[in-house]
Order: C-alpha cells, then structure tokens, then sequence
C-alpha cells in the first residue's frame, strides 16, 4: 500500500475539494466536470492499468487491494456521483485484465492513458442489448440499458448483450451519439442527479471483433461478480464519512458540543465510522488473500465477506444518517448545508441489487459451514 500512497494522498486532495462542486451540480443535466478532470490529472485513471502497461496494478494484485478501497471511499467522501463514476471505470480496468487477451490490453491501457473515461453498463429491463455477427470479425449490438452512469462522458462502456446462444457477452464499446438514442427523461431519481444514469438504446451500434471482451458469461464470473461490491460499498462509507465530518462542523459553529445528547449522538456516529474501516480493512485482506492465490475456497469465503461487508456499510449508513438528523434538525437540512444533498445521494446509491438474498446466502453459508464461528473468517483455519 506505501508505493500507492501518492495516489491515496491525491484522492484525499480531491475528494476534500469536490465537495462544493458537487452542491453547484446537483441537478439532472449537470455533472461534475472539474473533478474528473483533476481525477484524470492524478493519474486515477491509469492505476488499474497492469504495469507492463504503464498502469500501477491497483485492485490487480495482492498489497493493493486497501489502497484502492481507501481511494474510492476518499472520492466518494467528497461527491458519490464522482466516487459512482470512478468505481465504474476501475471495474471495466479489472474485467479488460482479467478477461482481454494481449492485443486489447494493449488497446485500452492505451485509450485510459488517453483519458478515455471506461465503464460498466449491465443493467437493463425487458427491451435489452442483443448481439448479432454482422460479418466475419464485426458485430451488431442493438437495445437498450438504463442506469447508464456517465452518459456524454464514459466514451468506452463495456456493455452486456445476449449472444444468439443465449449468454451474455461483454463489448467494449466506441461510444458516440450517431448510433445511439440517449433517454434522459428516463432518469428522475430522488439523489445522485449529476449521475446522468440514463436510459442508452443502441440502434445497429457496430462493435468490431476486438473489443469482444472474453466470452460469453464471463462477465457473472465469480468472485469478481459478487466481490466487486466491496468497492461501491468502500464509497458509500466515504459519504458516511463526511457526514459525521459536516455534522461536527455544524454542532460547533453553533456551539452546542457540551450538549449531552449530541454528546451520545457524535459517539455512536463515530463508532459507526469506525465500523465501518474495519469491516473495509478485513475486505481489503481478504481481497488481497485471494488475489495472492487463487482458488474455489478462497473466492468463495471472499464473496461471503463481500456479502457481509456490505450488509454491515448499508446498515451503518442508514444509521449514521439518521443521527444526523436528530443531531442538525430541520435547520440543518437547508441550503447551504450539505446534508440535505448527501443523504439524498446516499440514500439512492444505497438501493443495491438483491439485499434479501445477499443476506440469505451468508446465513445458508454459516449453516452449512463444520467449523465453529471462532474460526470461520480465519484466513489462515478456513482458506486452504
């Protein structure tokens, strides 16, 4: 982590600083412009690059697993869209690795450097992305995804579309306008405005052969499917974070820090926080645990975590924000206090898929486990 520390100062820098930005941009057809360009600027982009590459290996290999988390929770600290946007991008960098052959690799380390802003569009409704082969070596996506983060600014998504076949291929996608049709109506959400999460229908979009991204499936590939929440979880405790950071700030412009309940309030706000870090460090060593091997149990006992991690982070979120609110009081959640806007980004960036079920299979997993709770989450007794 020492050798990334560069990185986690610059994401602590701009995190700080995009906090205004993201108050003047919260709105539907905004976005936060100068972030990303001081994101850019720091190199952010590139770090989840292979070295071979020019990159820096974050998330890619073991050791840099807490600095990547640590990262994400710094930017997300600061504006959730920015942290949303980042986490986006560093998730099509670990599936281009993971998945690209050398010739892509190359490509696309090379479009990051460039400052080409990546992403991930997956989620869709019953008018989705399909793929046909055009020709030998060229392809047609058509359809539709909605929650298109970024829209106008992430240039090279990597979209899922059904095959003929019936699985699901990953495309990097050139994006421009001519050959898509963007739906912002579609996007009216209570928090992450700036998010510009629209509806995108691809309409004979041609994607050449190399960027078909791995094969069909490998997209749900687990544990990097199911583990990858760590990550948005990691910038949701980063707005968790500075809630407890601006409530502390309003209490003492007002002078009310020898109030007994406000007292309480801050200390069970503050044990929350760091809760919060802790359940971010386990996730980050046993990200690292696996990344230094690679085996079934090992991704297995990671995704359990992950699960866990992100039970534990949504809980602690609601928590925290709902302290914040006995603790500032309709006062506080007026203009120009950040809370108002931040609990509502929070609030909305929290709504994940599949809560119930995440929470089912950590239960089904302590179940059918033969070794006792003591020793279950022992790296060393329960990874082989």
């Amino acid at each position: 982590m020492s050798k990334l520390s560069d990185l986690i100062l610059s994401s602590r820098i701009i995190g700080q600083a995009s906090l205004s930005e993201a108050a003047e941009t919260d709105a539907i057809t905004s976005f936060p412009e100068n972030t990303l360009k001081k994101i850019k600027s720091s190199k952010l982009l590139t770090a989840s690059v292979a070295k071979e590459f020019g990159g820096r290996d974050l998330g890619l290999t073991s050791g840099t697993s807490l600095a990547l988390l640590t990262i994400l929770k710094n930017i997300g600290k600061g504006n959730l869209v920015m942290g949303r946007v980042l986490e986006g991008h560093i998730n099509a960098q670990i599936l281009i690795n993971q998945f690209g052959n050398l010739e892509q690799k190359k490509l696309f380390s090379a479009e990051a450097f460039e400052g080409k802003l990546f992403g991930v569009w997956n989620t869709q409704a019953a008018d989705g992305t399909f793929l046909t082969k055009k020709r030998k070596g060229t392809y047609f996506l058509n359809g539709s995804k909605t929650f298109a983060t970024g829209t106008d600014y992430v240039t090279r998504p990597i979209v899922t579309a059904e095959r003929k076949d019936g699985s699901w291929q990953m495309c990097v996608v050139p994006f421009n306008k001519e050959t898509v049709r963007i739906d912002a109506s579609w996007w009216k959400p209570m928090g992450m405005k700036s998010s510009r999460s629209f509806k995108i229908t691809f309409m004979n979009k041609t994607v050449p052969k190399i960027n078909i991204l791995g094969t069909g499936g490998e997209y749900y590939q687990q544990p990097g499917f199911s583990g990858g929440a760590v990550r948005f979880a990691a910038v949701q405790l980063g707005a968790a974070e500075q809630l407890l950071d601006e409530t502390k700030k309003y209490l003492v412009s007002l002078k009310r820090i020898e109030d007994p309940f406000q007292k309480m309030r801050m200390g069970q706000m503050a044990i929350l926080i760091e809760s919060g870090n802790q359940w971010l460090n386990g996730a980050a060593s046993r990200m690292d645990y696996y990344l230094s091997k690679p085996t079934k149990m090992r991704g297995d006992n990671f995704i359990i975590f992950t699960n866990m991690m992100r039970t534990a982070i949504e809980q602690i979120c609601i928590d925290v924000m709902n302290l914040c609110q006995k603790c500032v009081g309709a006062r506080g959640l007026n203009k120009p206090y950040h809370f108002e806007r931040i609990i509502r980004d929070l609030s909305t960036y929290l709504r994940q898929p599949a809560p119930d079920a995440v929470l089912a299979d950590i239960g089904g997993y302590i179940l059918r486990s033969d070794i006792s709770a003591t020793d279950i989450w022992d790296l060393n007794l329960n990874i082989k």
